[in-house]
């Protein structure tokens, strides 16, 4: 596991882990809580644990990906 930085969205920081390439485990800083997981390899797929809304969990994945606390960038764009 490597620590990837943190992300804060409504107030609430979270911490961004990787698991293992193209997997991450995001944790609720405040009472260090797991509330889900994604994936980001051909899309971006949730998890969310613990009661969490799946749309909160897909906003902290898609602001952890523009942030760059992961190594994916979205589909790739050709013209």
């Amino acid at each position: 596991m490597r620590v990837k930085g943190m992300v804060q969205l409504f107030g609430v920081t979270y911490r961004v882990i990787r698991l293992q390439m193209g997997k991450y485990q995001v944790i609720r800083i405040h009472d260090e809580v797991a509330v889900g997981s994604f994936s980001c390899e051909q899309t971006l797929e949730v998890t969310p644990l613990g009661g969490v809304d799946s749309a909160l969990m897909r906003q902290l994945a898609a602001l952890a990906v523009q942030r760059g606390k992961t190594s994916w960038m979205g589909p790739r764009v050709t013209h």
